[in-house]
């Protein structure tokens, strides 16, 4: 009967939006910037609703929702919403066409939503691995991207892996449910080596979506040379996606393994935050400077995170939550950095920013405190969140490695403000979109409310998170 899927609804709202803007695109000569974006924008409304509404409708053994799902689907929707607003602004004033864009960010928002609330590893791959290949078409928005064939032959190779993942477990399992392959873990006193493999693989093609080193090779060269919409998306939505996907896995399917690999994902976190700390002090490209400022952020995320338990959990989440916010901001800021319509990227094109933009300029510095946890900005409850669970399960090493990694993190940050605060004016930059500044406003009043009371920003969520454990 239908309404045994009625889960379905939110997805089929995105492929009905999928392929009413490629009808348009088609048949309608005379689409503006404007077109895609509402276009996109009433069937992401519908599809989110339709999310909020039927958060608990599942169907079978394989697809599952609950309010851990529905939570990181309806981030995804908000963020999406504040993005996509965002982008338009940029492609209007150039007056080029979004529709490639727009369809993409349907095609992105669906297969994440597939992801999310699949209990089975062949829609897992079915939902993250196609999304991710199709970042080499975003990339290539307006531009040549000049490594586009490496950037496919890499992302192949770890679908590929991924794959083998999957395929590997199908075989020896017999098969690719979640409840199932952590019950078959469960009872056999003692683990193959094929299973301890398969889930390495899936789980290293996850970490290498989201960009954590040792895989974070593409990451920053794809941001620098991506337009302006595509970095900050590709910066912002996926971690949603990619954090909900590993624990759902990890938690659902492979628990009886994480003991075996606990101690290489902090590893793995380790690498990130020393990486991304020094990375981004030798780059003089702001987009560059904070996707390796971003690998800093997921390694501490991945460091407080595994071993998975309530705690680590919820830590990592708010960490998780606060950081995307805050390069929403700083994103929000690029936006309006603009001279001549030529959007600025380097460092040295902020020299004396703040002499002419000053709300600019500040909001730039309440984002950049925000990162770096300094109270009573909103990054420090973040961090707080994350050195108090550290501390409860007696980590402290793990903690002088965190605020080791900031230090030198610190200093890429101070460049940027010695830049736009101390340096002589080079630059006469454009008017900035009110819209722009709006969105700024919005984001700084809700900044301080959280930080008056931060129960508006986290209220029930502990409640919403544990239900996956």
């Amino acid at each position: 009967m239908i309404s045994d899927y009625i889960a379905l609804f939110p997805d089929f709202m995105l492929i009905l939006g999928i392929a009413v803007m490629a009808l348009v695109r088609l048949m309608r000569k005379s689409n503006t910037p404007k077109t895609f974006y509402t276009l996109s924008r009433i069937f992401m409304i519908a599809s989110a609703l339709g999310t909020a509404l039927f958060y608990n409708q599942n169907i079978g053994g394989f697809w599952y929702n609950n309010s851990f799902t529905t939570l990181f689907k309806l981030l995804i929707y908000l963020f999406a919403f504040i993005w996509n607003y965002l982008s338009l602004k940029r492609f209007s004033s150039k007056d080029m066409p979004s529709f490639a864009f727009y369809e993409l960010i349907l095609l992105n928002i669906l297969g994440f939503s597939v992801a999310i609330s699949s209990h089975n590893l062949l829609l897992l791959f079915a939902g993250l691995a196609p999304v991710f290949l199709s970042n080499c078409f975003l990339l290539r928005i307006e531009r040549h991207y000049v490594k586009s064939r490496w950037f496919w032959g890499i992302s192949l190779l770890f679908m590929a892996v991924f794959a083998a993942g999957v395929m590997i477990l199908g075989h020896f399992a017999s098969s690719f449910d979640y409840g199932d392959i952590e019950r078959m873990l469960g009872i056999r006193s003692e683990i193959i080596w094929q299973y301890n493999l398969a889930f390495a693989f899936i789980v290293c093609a996850i970490l290498f979506m989201a960009g954590i080193a040792p895989f974070h090779f593409w990451r920053a060269e794809a941001l620098g040379e991506a337009i302006l919409p595509v970095a900050g998306f590709l910066s912002i939505i996926p971690l949603f996606a990619y954090f909900a996907c590993l624990v759902n896995v990890c938690v659902n399917a492979f628990y009886p393994l994480l003991g075996w690999m606990n101690p290489v994902l902090i590893d793995f976190g380790i690498i990130s935050v020393f990486i991304g700390a020094v990375g981004a002090n030798s780059e003089n490209d702001l987009r560059r400077i904070f996707a390796y400022s971003g690998q800093y952020y997921t390694g501490v995320v991945l460091l407080v995170l595994f071993p998975i338990n309530d705690h680590g959990l919820m830590a990592s989440f708010t960490y998780l939550l606060v950081y995307i916010t805050a390069i929403c901001g700083i994103y929000t800021v690029l936006f309006a950095l603009r001279s001549k319509g030529v959007y600025l990227s380097k460092l040295d094109d902020l020299k004396g920013v703040a002499a002419q933009r000053p709300f600019l300029s500040a909001a730039l510095l309440v984002f950049m405190i925000s990162l770096i946890g300094t109270p009573p900005m909103l990054g420090f409850l973040g961090k707080l969140a994350a050195i108090n669970t550290l501390v409860i399960e007696h980590r402290f090493v793990i903690i002088g490695v965190i605020m080791a990694a900031q230090l030198i993190l610190v200093y890429a940050y101070l460049k940027i403000i010695t830049v736009v605060y101390f340096e002589p004016r080079s630059t006469d930059f454009d008017k900035v979109d009110r819209g722009i500044y709006a969105c700024l406003l919005a984001g700084m009043i809700l900044i301080l409310i959280a930080i008056i009371n931060p129960k508006y920003l986290l209220h029930d969520v502990e409640q919403i998170l544990v239900t996956v454990l």
